[in-house]
């Protein structure tokens, strides 16, 4: 050890090998069957994934590291996935593995499987001497969002609503008007 090099105990506690692999792909080939065969829903699947690292002393990097080792040898190119889990609302940096978000908003997804419905928007914000409001665009769905008093004579406002107008060609905007709302952390 007089070569002066430190080893890094947590790198080679979340060193994967192949047997680290080759375990955790049967495990999951099974909870597959399970689940689709309807004897375990995706929370438990979430739950039993969380038991695997407790039984195994594995940390969620080891796992993200086994998991795309796993997709490697099925010919997944996981370069693009975090721009695709960006796309579905997760908030992933590969690198740090964040395999704990993944599992609590695929566990809150199923809990309330039928009722989150996903959306696109868009927003647009007005700050001038009339108003100063959130504009939500959903479609012909129109949301104005304001801490104060909405003042529908804002030329601004209007010129913005008109111009949309003409992007959903010139369909009937229903316009709801949230006015007065109140914000607090929770």
């Amino acid at each position: 050890m007089g070569d002066g090099k430190v080893i890094d105990f947590n790198e080679l506690k979340n060193k994967v090998n192949d047997g680290d692999v080759d375990k955790f792909e049967g495990y999951m080939f099974d909870l597959f069957y399970k689940t689709q065969s309807g004897s375990m829903n995706m929370a438990e699947y979430a739950s039993e994934i969380s038991k695997y690292m407790t039984e195994n002393n594995i940390s969620e990097k080891k796992l993200f590291e086994i998991q795309k080792k796993m997709m490697e040898r099925y010919g997944f190119d996981i370069s693009g996935l975090e721009g695709s889990m960006a796309n579905l609302g997760l908030n992933v940096n590969l690198d740090s593995g964040t395999y704990e978000d993944v599992r609590k908003k695929m566990s809150f997804e199923e809990k309330y499987n039928k009722k989150i419905v996903k959306k696109s928007i868009e927003e647009y914000e007005i700050k001038n001497e009339i108003n100063n409001l959130k504009v939500v665009l959903e479609g012909v769905n129109v949301t104005l969002l304001s801490e104060k008093t909405v003042d529908l004579t804002d030329n601004e406002l209007n010129e913005f609503l008109c111009s949309y107008k003409k992007v959903v060609g010139d369909k009937q905007l229903n316009v709801t008007i949230c006015s007065n709302i109140n914000s607090y952390p929770y």
